[in-house]
């Protein structure tokens, strides 16, 4: 369960920017969405179970994603690939002074019971600092239990809490003069997890299996996944097909059709690169189709280059969607409407939205042009968020319920569109001119 996100000195990022999944004490105008939108931590506070994000192109919504997804793979990779930090590293590109200090990431989440603060500074070659901080949820209203730290990471020196975090003695050094046991491109909670630290653990499995980011229509992780699924569990592969059936009648059934390697010529295509145990192979969907003679016959089509962009999309989606809902945690997405009816988009947020679909308050993030999703019937003032650049060229994330004098009743959509938010694209008229003396010969 997320809390919040921060972000600072990434990408078109320069302050450090905040994305807010606590709820607001606010009200809708519709009893229902306060109802079902949000959840009870214990007596502390409530949670958003979804967070839409809209503004207008190039404001930097994607790299709110992107720093998402780079922080998650940093504490996935940093064990093993010593560049990771290289390749994921991105200072803010308007500012020179930027370039040489450290991107800041913090996320603040619920796991086993206990509120975590964890965040580090790192730039392409080192961990700066790092730090883990937690408190026990209260129990009883009105209760205050103050944070503690269980760590902090200042470059090569670390301070253990030993009460909180005993399992990280083991690796700090007993002397100033030892050697200390980690690489300073590695971060410190990462390899207490190696060593199966129970505290360490329980967060790297809250971030890695918990968190899944779909950063974009050609993402070619989405496609390894599907299809790595598709051929390892046959019961995902009957609800993906009951899934796309309920969009789609005339689907009849899916399969994975082996083929020569030689005849594979997308690698996206394949399940994975054929070896002595695996042919490559292709995701065929089957449709219904009558012949003339009236005569009832299945159609296969290739999922990856015949069959239309929305199923497409819906079937690369499909497996951290059916994950995070069964199983609780947060999906988060960029480019979540395109290629999907808008009444297809809207269904998939209600589906975490329900107690009926949403069992485990599974929460999702999502980046949107579709301005019909804001709607008050669907989401909340402190479920809209709009991020928009300023003279420098840094982005600003902020959020609809920080607005004053927005009535329950006030048609968001209609605002948005005209610019109230400050989140939509400027200067329009000039974009027409330009146009127009390109089709002229000027």
């Amino acid at each position: 369960m997320i809390i919040e996100f921060s972000l600072g000195n990434f990408w078109s990022f320069n302050e450090v920017q905040t994305l807010h999944m606590q709820s607001a004490a606010i009200k809708s105008k519709f009893q229902k969405v306060d109802q079902e939108n949000l959840f009870q931590i214990g007596e502390d506070f409530s949670l958003l179970k979804s967070k839409a994000i809209f503004g207008a192109n190039g404001s930097g919504k994607s790299n709110l994603i992107r720093g998402v997804r780079s922080m998650i793979r940093i504490i996935r990779e940093c064990i093993k690939d010593e560049q990771i930090l290289q390749k994921e590293i991105v200072p803010f590109l308007f500012q020179k002074a930027a370039h040489h200090e450290p991107s800041f990431f913090q996320i603040a989440f619920i796991a086993e019971g206990v509120q975590y603060r964890y965040g580090f500074e790192a730039d392409k070659t080192r961990i700066i600092t790092e730090w883990l901080f937690g408190k026990p949820l209260a129990s009883d209203k009105g209760s205050k239990i103050r944070e503690r730290y269980y760590f902090k990471r200042e470059g090569d020196e670390i301070k253990i809490n030993e009460k909180e975090f005993r399992e990280g003695l083991a690796f700090v050094p007993k002397t100033n003069q030892a050697s200390p046991l980690y690489r300073e491109n590695v971060l410190f909670l990462s390899l207490v997890n190696a060593f199966n630290g129970r505290i360490a653990k329980s967060i790297h499995h809250s971030f890695l299996k918990n968190i899944n980011v779909s950063s974009g229509l050609e993402d070619p992780f989405n496609w390894v996944v599907l299809l790595n699924k598709l051929d390892q569990d046959k019961s995902f592969s009957k609800r993906l097909t009951h899934f796309l059936q309920s969009i789609d009648p005339k689907i009849s059934r899916l399969d994975i059709v082996d083929v020569p390697k030689a005849e594979a010529t997308s690698r996206i295509s394949m399940v994975q690169e054929p070896n002595e145990n695996r042919k490559a192979g292709y995701v065929v969907i089957y449709r219904s189709a009558k012949d003339s003679g009236g005569n009832l016959m299945e159609v296969p089509l290739t999922l990856h280059s015949q069959e239309a962009e929305g199923t497409k999309k819906l079937a690369t989606l499909s497996p951290f969607l059916f994950h995070t809902l069964d199983h609780g945690g947060l999906f988060v997405i960029d480019e979540f409407d395109a290629r999907l009816h808008p009444n297809l988009s809207r269904k998939i947020i209600e589906l975490f939205h329900s107690p009926n679909t949403n069992k485990r308050n599974a929460q999702l993030i999502f980046v949107s042009h579709d301005s019909n999703l804001l709607d008050a019937r669907l989401l909340r003032r402190d479920q809209i968020a709009f991020t928009k650049k300023d003279t420098t060229g840094a982005t600003e994330l902020y959020a609809l319920a920080e607005f004053k004098g927005v009535r329950n009743d006030s048609s968001f959509e209609k605002d948005y569109l005209m610019g109230k938010y400050n989140a939509v694209p400027h200067n329009l008229t000039a974009l027409e001119r330009a146009v127009e003396n390109y089709v002229g010969g000027e």
